[in-house]
C-alpha cells in the first residue's frame, strides 16, 4: 500500500555532496519509488529547491539566515554567544524557527500524510499533533559528539562545548521519547537510544550507490597518494585532517618518501586551509565530485578520533575499489573486520604502519578490497536501507491504530 511520507530536513538533500546530504537524498529517493514523498526543508538564502525537486519530487522550502550546509559566519557565532547566557543549547536556536513550525502544521492540518520522518536530532525539537505517527532518523548521537570533541581543541571551545553538552544532552533524549519511533545507523546508537527512551530502535544503516561509486582497478591508483574526504565544516573532520597531518605524516615520510594527502571537502576552516602550506599536503576545498580524487588514491584513510553514525566514505571507498585505514571510531557503525575489509589503528605510529603497509604490501591491498567491496554488495546498498525503514513505518502506523481503536478514535 503506497503511503504519503512527510521529511522534514535541516538543509536541502540535493545535491548528496556530504554525508548527512547523502543519507537524506537516497533514503528519500528510495521511499519514493513506492510511496509519495514531500520533503519540507530550511533553506537558506540563495539555495536553488529545483534541484532536490528534480530529483526527490516535490520540496517546500522555508528560507531562514542560515543552515548547516553553511560554513562557520559572523551570524553563527553571534547565535552561539547568545546560547551560552540561554538555557537552550546552540543546537536548539540554530534549528529552530517559527515559521518552519507553521509551515509544518499546515501542512499537517491541510494534507493526510501516514507518516512524518525528522532527519537529525535537531529537528526533533518540531511537534507534531499527538495522533500523526512521527519517525526521528537519528544520524549522530549529537551530544556524544559534543562531549567528545569538548575534550580537544582551544579553550574557549572546550568550554563552549561542554556547556553545548550538557544543555542538549536533555533536549536530544526529549526528542527521542517524543516520537512515536526512532531509526539509528549503527547498533551502538541504537543501543544508547533504546536505553533512553525504553523502546525498541531500528538501525537502518548507511548504504552507497554502486552505480555511481563503481568499482576501478587497484592498478590505476598511486600507493603513495593519500586521500581523506570529509565536509570540513564539520569539526570531528576537521579535527581528524589536522591530527593526520600533525601527528601521523610526520611517520610516514620516513617510511613513505613522497606521501602525498589531499584533504578533500567544502568549507575548511582556517586551521585546516593552514595545513595546505605543509609539502605533500593538499587541500582541495569544495569539489564538484569526490571520485577523481579516491580514483588517485592508493590508500584512503578515516583518522576520525570523534563522532558518530556510520562513515559514508568508508562504504564509498569500499565500493570503489580503495583499500581504507581507519580509527576505531571511524569504522563504528560498520560491520567491517580489522585485517579483512580494512585496517584499524588508534595510535599515531600505528596508523602509520598499517597505511605503510598497504602502500608496500599489493598483495594485503588485493585481500583488503575484494572483501570490501562484497561487504558492500551485500548489506550496505540504499535500497536495502529503505526496506528496513520502511518496516519502521508499518510499525508505528500499527501502534496508532491500536492507540486509536483503546481510545475510541480512528487510527493514524
Amino acid at each position: 500500500m503506497s503511503l504519503r511520507i512527510l521529511f522534514v530536513t535541516p538543509y536541502l538533500p540535493a545535491p548528496p555532496d556530504f554525508g548527512g546530504a547523502s543519507r537524506m537524498y537516497h533514503l528519500i529517493r528510495e521511499t519514493g519509488r513506492r510511496h509519495a514523498v514531500t520533503t519540507l526543508s530550511l533553506i537558506a538564502p540563495g539555495d536553488d529547491p529545483r534541484v532536490a525537486e528534480a530529483a526527490l519530487g516535490r520540496v517546500v522550502p522555508v528560507t531562514v539566515p542560515l543552515t548547516a550546509r553553511m560554513a562557520a559566519a559572523p551570524a553563527k557565532r553571534l547565535v552561539q554567544i547568545r546560547s551560552l547566557v540561554s538555557p537552550q543549547s546552540f543546537q536548539r536556536r540554530f534549528y529552530w524557527y517559527a515559521a518552519m513550525q507553521r509551515v509544518l502544521d499546515r501542512l499537517i492540518a491541510s494534507e493526510s500524510f501516514d507518516v512524518v520522518q525528522f532527519e537529525f536530532s535537531q529537528m526533533g525539537a518540531y511537534r507534531v499533533p499527538p495522533g500523526v505517527p512521527s519517525i526521528l532518523d537519528i544520524h549522530n548521537i549529537e551530544h556524544d559528539v559534543l562531549r567528545r570533541i569538548a575534550a580537544s581543541g582551544s579553550p574557549a571551545r572546550r568550554l563552549f562545548n561542554q556547556i553545548e553538552y550538557r544543555k542538549y544532552r536533555r533536549e536530544e533524549i526529549d526528542a527521542w521519547r517524543r516520537m512515536r519511533g526512532c531509526v539509528a545507523t549503527s547498533p551502538g546508537d541504537a543501543g544508547i537510544v533504546s536505553r533512553a527512551t525504553r523502546r525498541p530502535v531500528e538501525v537502518v544503516p548507511n548504504g552507497v550507490d554502486l552505480d555511481a561509486f563503481s568499482r576501478l582497478p587497484l592498478d590505476g591508483a598511486d600507493p603513495g597518494a593519500l586521500v581523506f574526504v570529509g565536509a570540513m565544516r564539520y569539526r570531528p573532520n576537521a579535527d581528524a585532517a589536522r591530527y593526520f597531518v600533525e601527528e601521523i605524516l610526520p611517520r610516514l615520510r620516513v617510511t613513505i618518501p613522497g606521501v602525498e594527502l589531499a584533504i578533500v571537502g567544502a568549507d575548511p576552516p582556517p586551521d585546516v586551509v593552514a595545513l595546505g602550506e605543509m609539502p605533500g599536503v593538499r587541500v582541495t576545498g569544495t569539489v564538484p565530485d569526490v571520485r577523481p580524487w579516491m580514483r588517485n588514491a592508493g590508500v584512503v584513510v578515516v583518522p576520525l578520533l570523534s563522532g558518530g553514525g556510520t562513515r559514508l566514505k568508508i562504504l564509498e571507498a569500499f565500493a570503489m575499489g580503495r583499500p581504507v585505514v581507519s580509527t576505531s571510531i571511524g569504522a563504528a557503525g560498520i560491520e567491517a573486520r580489522d585485517g579483512e575489509h580494512l585496517l584499524l589503528a588508534d595510535r599515531p605510529e600505528a596508523f602509520a604502519r598499517a597505511v605503510t603497509r598497504l602502500a608496500t604490501e599489493p598483495g594485503l591491498r588485493e585481500r583488503l578490497v575484494e572483501r570490501a567491496y562484497a561487504l558492500v554488495r551485500d548489506r550496505y546498498q540504499w535500497s536495502s536501507a529503505a526496506e528496513r525503514l520502511e518496516t519502521v513505518y508499518q510499525a508505528v502506523r500499527l501502534e496508532g491504530a491500536a492507540r486509536g481503536a483503546s481510545s475510541g478514535l480512528p487510527g493514524q
